[in-house]
């Protein structure tokens, strides 16, 4: 039978209520093609020959695999309200609604599992972004990979023991403790590899802020790649998400169950957004050298270049007070030196040239200064 005049004032509640979250979601879909568009096209410059960028632009698109099909999920969801709205098949709109809440909590375990494997993979570039800006102390990673593996013994708890339903029949308090654990996990991960940045930008303090300011034109924006490098916007977002969660409550049909679900849509299309958005802004960060417009796309080398001579001067200081110390051997530096954090970015004259000199200790802050 037809809906009565309650059935379809519900009827179209529901169906604001679910589309608005969709929409949100498919704009920040198509923001996240373009974005991958562009991290695709520099990995491609950059040459995918190179193992690293080659590992790169896989887990971009495996991060992108799984937000498509959280997305088409949301969108089939969609689609079967509208079909059992047009073919309500004589029920009454409490049966009619519960047969489409059922829909959804049938998917509930597919969803957690996509959204917490996500996670799992998304993190990894910025593990590895970590592991540049300490390629000569990994053993400093150890705490982030701890919460990392900790995220992997979740989703597979989550997988195995957690079968769809909803909360009230067939989802357990272990259940309950998966799915916030995910993104607690997640938000230490990258609290770990915040901290681990911002260490690392204190030992360097004296040469960043000299870098910083020789950028008189987009300063601003180079503080805000900086706070996506450290990981520090990604740890707002699932806060945000979490609080969201946690304390916006209503019935299926209210605007407390709508904003909860366009919070939820959007943390899975931002949380593919961001290590895609931290591949393409890495040519603005501090750590990087603006001498190639393509350099800048690899995660897997980070440098700081000084090549001013007041630059130049705060490096010799240091050394030498290193030297007066006793904390370090010096290194002797040419007319022209650049100061990296990587020997990934030593182009082949900077190889000929160092493969005439003998070989000497590293400082403990391990800066290489390459001659040129």
């Amino acid at each position: 039978m037809a809906l009565d005049d309650a059935g379809m004032h519900r009827a179209g509640l529901a169906f604001v209520y679910r589309i608005v979250p969709i929409l949100v979601a498919t704009v920040l879909y198509g923001v996240y093609i373009a974005i991958l568009c562009v991290a695709t096209r520099g990995l491609w410059q950059r040459g995918l020959r190179a193992p690293s960028n080659a590992l790169i632009l896989i887990v971009l698109y495996a991060v992108f695999c799984l937000s498509t099909a959280l997305w088409a999920l949301e969108l089939a969801q969609l689609a079967g309200l509208v079909d059992l709205l047009l073919s309500p098949d004589n029920l009454t709109a409490d049966a009619l609604f519960n047969r489409f809440y059922d829909l959804i909590a049938g998917e509930t375990r597919v969803t957690g599992v996509l959204f917490e494997t996500q996670m799992i993979v998304g993190d990894v570039l910025v593990i590895w972004r970590a592991g540049a800006i300490w390629f000569d102390r990994r053993a400093v990673l150890v705490l982030p990979l701890f919460w990392w593996t900790l995220m992997i013994v979740n989703v597979l708890v989550h997988a195995a023991h957690c079968q769809s339903g909803v909360a009230t029949t067939n989802y357990g308090e272990l259940c309950k403790v998966t799915d916030i654990a995910a993104p607690a996990l997640s938000i230490l991960t990258n609290i770990s590899v915040m901290l681990l940045v911002l260490w690392k930008a204190w030992e360097l303090r004296a040469v960043l802020l000299h870098t910083l300011r020789q950028r008189t034109t987009n300063r601003v924006f180079t503080l805000f790649v900086l706070m996506i490098e450290s990981g520090l916007l990604y740890v707002v977002m699932l806060i945000t998400d979490l609080l969201v969660t946690s304390f916006v409550s209503g019935g299926n049909e209210t605007v407390g169950r709508m904003v909860d679900c366009i919070s939820g849509y959007a943390t899975v299309q931002l949380v593919g957004i961001y290590p895609t958005l931290l591949i393409v802004v890495l040519r603005e960060s501090l750590w990087n050298s603006s001498a190639s417009p393509v350099q800048g796309l690899e995660i897997s080398t980070a440098k700081v270049e000084a090549s001013t001579p007041a630059a130049r001067g705060v490096l010799r200081n240091n050394a030498l007070s290193r030297q007066e110390k006793g904390e370090g051997p010096g290194r002797k530096v040419s007319r022209r030196p650049t100061v990296s954090l990587s020997p990934g970015f030593m182009s082949s004259s900077h190889t000929t040239v160092l493969a005439n000199k003998p070989r000497e200790p590293v400082s403990e802050h391990s800066i290489f200064v390459v001659l040129e």
